[in-house]
């Protein structure tokens, strides 16, 4: 009978320490769940308070000496020209290589060319005379016209090339 008796009794202790084990499982499940919904309110509070804290202590960004993340780093650049456009007139209309020295005068008290175009229209010209977009008329000498014409280089530095209308003689062309 004893042998009865240790059986239940170790029966019952073996009952008493399960029972004390998912007790403790439960209890220790019970405090893992507290501890995460503290945490879980520790994140929600510290959320709120970036959300919606005072003006004060809010973030500010400061542009000066920074570039715009925005703005593309390739640019077009837009060269401007250097000549305004402009409605040409008169002797303007020309460019040296469409005129042809007609006849050359020259005198003690005056020198001057007449020249015509493509569609024989006579014109008179003189030193100083403005010819084409850039050309200017620089000398009458007896067998020619000088046309001083400027250019800009990519430098932006003005740059001269002298043109020389040559008066044809009599049976040339």
């Amino acid at each position: 009978m004893n042998l009865k008796r240790i059986h239940k009794s170790i029966f019952f202790l073996t009952a008493i320490l399960v029972i004390t084990g998912l007790q403790s499982m439960y209890v220790f499940a019970a405090e893992e769940k507290a501890a995460e919904e503290q945490k879980e309110l520790k994140f929600t509070e510290k959320m709120a308070a970036i959300l919606f804290r005072e003006a004060d202590d809010s973030f500010v960004y400061k542009r000066e000496r920074r570039t715009d993340p925005f703005v593309p780093f390739v640019r077009e650049r837009v060269v401007a020209t250097k000549t305004p456009v402009e409605e040409l007139t008169g002797m303007r209309k020309f460019e040296p290589g469409q005129l042809a020295v007609v006849a050359i005068v020259m005198s003690a008290a005056d020198q001057f060319a007449m020249v015509q175009d493509s569609n024989n229209q006579g014109y008179i010209i003189r030193a100083g005379i403005l010819v084409g977009r850039t050309g200017v008329v620089e000398a009458i000498v007896p067998n020619k016209v000088i046309v001083k014409n400027y250019t800009y280089n990519l430098a932006g530095d003005k740059i001269y090339k002298t043109v020389e209308m040559v008066l044809n003689q009599e049976g040339e062309k």
